[in-house]
């Protein structure tokens, strides 16, 4: 007995093997069909209680800047020519900052160099290139509120100097080692620009293997210095001299209110602060300044294993992105916001969302006199999960909106999402332009990676008097148009509870919380750790909750009813 095709198949009419073949064709552009209206990219979901605004985002290998609105209409866009490298910002007169990728034998990952300013309606207003073959701007850049342009640049030193530093001499590869600076720019005219303000981590380094050279120390003791020699050598190799790109800062933030600069560093896994308040020649030193510190970090968070105080147990960042403070009604907050991409934090690279609270005052950060390591006065770490995946080992943003939401950039996957504290996905967009420019509305967008996109309320004033009427979606033959923005009259973000008028207390407390309200509408409360997990739920009618079979700690209570939510911590003894 025999199997498959046998010689009589072979006979099969011409005319049912082009039936057959007909019919196949018709199959395959059937199903092609019935794809092409499957949701692929774009906005997936805006819930009503979503945060309104306009969102700015560069996809990597685009040379567009794209402004969208919440149903992912373009409403601006700005064309440059080169990629993004890689942040762009509005800024409150309409323009656009942005940085772009000079290409060049100097740079890494995140390669920048060219900087630009065009206006709202696309007119190249500024343009400079900050790129040598020594120094090349990357990552990020932060527009200040007089025009001014913080960047961070890569800065190679001589071997010798690297040597005379303290660096050990074997863990310097041939292409060096690239510290860090970081340069305020003030723009002249359209194409110059003058140094006003600088800072360079060269004059901020530690190292204890050779007195004779320059400084030395105890690591331990100098938190507000870098070891010259964390991981000098290739840590998988450590016959292999350590990466060129040592540190690899990859965000920048200006903080107004308090004259600060907030930097992340995704070698170290560790964010550090440096006071702008004092002179370029202060910068230099470890004296001067508002906190009398010069450029020494005044704190650093995340792992303080890089300064020989704390162990792995003690770590808290992984290969981080986008530490930026925390905005209220677009006023700089002492809290910070960070994505943990957590590459290497277990055998998933599951990414959190880290919020923290660090204890500061006029006398500035606090430390542990025992530890040397900076004292936290609350934290909480929002992680991604099987139901709610936006983890990326790389790149990736989050943005604390003024609703209290998360706007979550998952960059390797050039998806962005709104969630709220309870994990609601309230807004989803998947970035339509790949490689090749916009794809259709049902196939898979390829490499559409985005480094991260910002949300701007509607009352910014870069929008005010502007034409806002939206155009058509990004991506090509879509026919869904089920989108609806929700404006300041229809979106539950509105509150219908007053919470100026309510009172929680005691706090600490021990037992019981009391919720006090003028009116008393049926409420409902929830109840989360700082990690996020739920503890407990329900109405509040009585006024009052039973915390008594709470562990001690801090807690967030959720306060909400259908229109609006309200979020406070306590303290339970």
């Amino acid at each position: 007995m025999s199997s498959g095709i046998t010689p009589e198949d072979w006979s099969i009419p011409i005319f049912d093997f082009m039936n057959v073949y007909y019919l196949l064709i018709l199959s395959i552009l059937c199903s092609f069909s019935t794809s092409a209206q499957d949701r692929t990219v774009g906005v997936f979901l805006n819930d009503s209680s979503a945060f309104n605004g306009y969102t700015l985002f560069s996809p990597v290998p685009d040379r567009n800047t794209y402004l969208i609105d919440n149903c992912g209409r373009l409403v601006n866009k700005w064309t440059f020519n080169s990629v993004p490298g890689m942040m762009a910002y509005l800024h409150d007169d309409g323009s656009v900052f942005r940085a772009g990728r000079i290409m060049s034998g100097f740079g890494a990952g995140g390669s920048g160099g060219l900087i630009e300013k065009k206006s709202w309606d696309d007119e190249l207003l500024w343009s400079i290139s900050y790129s040598t073959d020594s120094l090349k701007q990357h990552h990020d850049i932060s527009v200040m509120p007089n025009g001014n342009i913080l960047l961070i640049a890569w800065e190679k030193r001589s071997v010798p100097e690297t040597v005379q530093a303290g660096r050990i001499p074997e863990s310097i590869g041939s292409n060096g080692i690239w510290f860090e600076q970081v340069v305020e720019l003030k723009p002249i005219g359209s194409d110059s620009a003058e140094i006003v303000w600088e800072w360079h981590l060269f004059d901020h380094l530690v190292q204890d293997r050779d007195s004779s050279l320059n400084n030395f120390g105890i690591i331990h003791e100098n938190p507000g210095r870098l070891n010259t020699n964390f991981q000098a050598f290739n840590p998988a190799n450590p016959t292999i001299p350590g990466n060129a790109d040592w540190i690899h800062l990859n965000s920048i933030d200006y903080n107004v209110q308090e004259d600060l600069i907030l930097l992340s560093s995704r070698n170290t896994s560790e964010i550090y602060v440096i006071d702008h308040s004092t002179s370029s020649e202060e910068a230099a030193t470890s004296q001067g300044g508002r906190f009398g510190r010069g450029g020494d970090f005044i704190f650093r968070w995340g792992n303080p294993m890089v300064y020989n105080s704390g162990s792995e147990a003690d770590r808290l960042l992984y290969s981080q992105h986008d530490a930026a403070w925390i905005r209220e009604n677009g006023v700089e907050t002492d809290e910070i916001s960070i994505f943990n991409n957590g590459l290497n934090r277990d055998f998933e690279n599951t990414s959190s969302v880290e919020i923290i609270h660090p204890d500061f005052d006029i006398e500035g950060y606090r430390i542990d006199s025992l530890t040397n390591q900076y004292v936290l006065r609350d934290h909480i770490s929002f992680f991604a999960d099987q139901e709610l995946n936006f983890s990326s080992a790389r790149l990736s943003g989050a943005q604390i909106l003024e609703n209290g939401n998360l706007l979550i950039s998952s960059g390797n996957n050039g998806t962005v999402y709104e969630v709220n504290f309870d994990r609601d996905v309230l807004w989803q967009y998947i970035n339509p332009v790949s490689q090749i420019g916009p794809v259709s509305q049902g196939s898979d967008p390829f490499l559409n990676d985005i480094f991260r996109a910002v949300r701007y309320p509607e009352s910014f004033a870069a929008f005010n008097n502007r034409d806002l009427t939206p155009g058509e979606v990004l991506e090509l033959d879509s026919p869904f148009s089920d989108c609806v923005i929700y404006s300041d009259e229809t979106s539950s973000t509105k509150s219908s509870l007053d919470f100026s008028e309510l009172l929680v207390y005691p706090n600490p407390a021990t037992d019981r919380l009391n919720i006090e309200m003028y009116e008393k509408p049926e409420i409902q409360y929830r109840i989360f750790k700082i990690n996020g997990e739920l503890m407990g739920k329900g109405y509040l009618n009585a006024g009052e909750i039973d915390i008594s079979e709470l562990d001690a700690g801090v807690y967030i209570l959720k306060i909400l009813d259908e229109n609006t939510q309200g979020y406070f911590k306590f303290l339970k003894l």
